[in-house]
């Protein structure tokens, strides 16, 4: 039986994608559980090398991840900081902290935080999975695509996908504390007649994770179907789903992006206490591993 990558578009997917092959940490890709989402027939589920981490190394794999994010700093107070990142215990864990002493020009980063990228934009359609454990600080945690709009091009866009965005010490907004929550954001390119907000599309969905995001770990995915559905998934169960509108474009979500794991400050949110973020019982956001599957087409 031979297999055909779908969609394959003119994205080159195929030169991310292995089939019962080694992994990241010495895994087969035949050991590890699929989807909770069956394949569609005449499909079946291929794991993403290119994409997927377990973490069982000693120390970030270069090769799959920036550390920092590129292109940007983080969201005063929080900075984002190399060493806020490190892989042990079988985890990638980000741990937040104390900047003493403040950093830049005005002593405006006070808050260590830490993001790591993709190292490509190649993450497309498919099934997105990872397991997390949310710090218990008012810093985020947090599992999500994107792809900046390139401003020199007027056809361009910036779309985003969030997974899991969630504040496991929530004060402000309870639902960030013990929900499951998700949101789609598109951003379109100014346009002469078009008002400023009929350039930005968001749409999202949310659903109970039974406790809070702080106290356990949970396994947040979705299944990135095409370019306007979204289904999404808790502890392997289907829990939401995002439709987004195609009056305005008719395939809103449809190009690769960037994947990361971020954990920053908010602006709407109570700034973390100091005491909170050198608690080691709180500080840290646990990240057991990140797998992402591509659907291939089985041709007899």
């Amino acid at each position: 039986m031979n297999v055909s990558i779908f969609p394959v578009g003119h994205y080159g997917l195929a030169g991310v994608l292995v089939a019962a092959t080694m992994i990241g940490g010495g895994f087969s890709a035949a050991e590890i559980p699929g989807p909770p989402a069956p394949a569609p027939e005449g499909h079946r589920w291929v794991l993403n090398d290119a994409l997927s981490d377990e973490f069982d190394g000693v120390r970030l794999d270069e090769r799959k991840w920036n550390n920092p994010f590129r292109g940007w700093k983080g969201r005063v107070p929080g900075l984002f900081v190399p060493e806020a990142v490190s892989v042990q215990d079988g985890e990638l864990q980000i741990r937040v902290g104390v900047l003493d002493p403040p950093r830049g020009d005005q002593g405006q980063w006070t808050v260590q935080c830490g993001a790591i990228q993709s190292k490509r934009p190649n993450a497309h359609y498919g099934y997105y999975e990872a397991r997390i454990k949310a710090s218990g600080t008012s810093t985020s945690t947090t599992f999500w695509l994107k792809k900046r709009r390139d401003r020199k091009d007027p056809q361009s866009k910036s779309t985003e996908l969030d997974i899991l965005e969630c504040v496991g010490g929530a004060q402000r907004f309870a639902a960030f504390g013990d929900h499951m929550l998700s949101n789609t954001h598109l951003e379109y390119a100014p346009q002469p007649g078009v008002a400023k907000e009929d350039a930005v599309i968001k749409k999202g969905g949310r659903s109970p994770v039974g406790g809070r995001v702080a106290d356990d770990f949970h396994t947040y995915g979705c299944w990135w179907v095409n370019p306007t559905t979204m289904r999404f998934f808790l502890d392997g169960k289907e829990v939401h789903t995002i439709e987004l509108p195609t009056d305005q474009d008719p395939a809103p979500m449809n190009q690769p992006m960037f994947m990361n794991l971020v954990c920053e400050t908010y602006a709407w949110e109570v700034p973390p206490t100091p005491e909170s973020l050198r608690d080691p019982a709180l500080n840290v956001a646990r990240y057991d591993y990140v797998r992402v599957w591509t659907l291939v087409r089985e041709v007899k």
